[in-house]
Order: C-alpha cells, then sequence, then structure tokens
C-alpha cells in the first residue's frame, strides 16, 4: 500500500467538486472501487492512476506525496 494516497486522491477530487460517483465513472471504475481507492484498501492499477491523474487534473506527483502543491496539471505545462 501507498500510505496517504487514498487521502489524495479524495482530497483533489472534493476540491475539484466531484462526487465519489462521478469521477468513478468517468475513471471507468465503480463506485464500490473507488471507495477502496480513497479507503487505501486498493491501489489502482498504473493505467487507473494514470487516468485517476488525468481525470482530477493533478500531478502524479501531488498524489504519490513528491509534491504538496494541489495545482493543475495545465499549470505545469
Amino acid at each position: 500500500m501507498i500510505p496517504f494516497l487514498g487521502n489524495r486522491i479524495q482530497n483533489a477530487r472534493e476540491t475539484r467538486g466531484l462526487s465519489s460517483s462521478n469521477i468513478a465513472k468517468k475513471v471507468g471504475v465503480t463506485k464500490s472501487t473507488w471507495s477502496l481507492y480513497e479507503s487505501e484498501n486498493r491501489v489502482p492499477s498504473l493505467e487507473t492512476f494514470k487516468r485517476i491523474s488525468e481525470t482530477l487534473n493533478v500531478s502524479a506527483d501531488y498524489l504519490l506525496g513528491f509534491e504538496d502543491n494541489l495545482k493543475s496539471l495545465k499549470e505545469e505545462k
């Protein structure tokens, strides 16, 4: 498990104003799977992790804890 990954995913989702069911649908997972990600009981596959980052418009570095700033991917480019 990656400690705090679920908290970072949840924080990014809430900051973007998305419900868990809405984001789960956009990422292509079930609501229960999404809940497992946020509760840190399941780690997304690399492919799903990439979709989460892109859908939430947040860097993978933020989600993984390499940076503390929640900024959009567009700001980095």
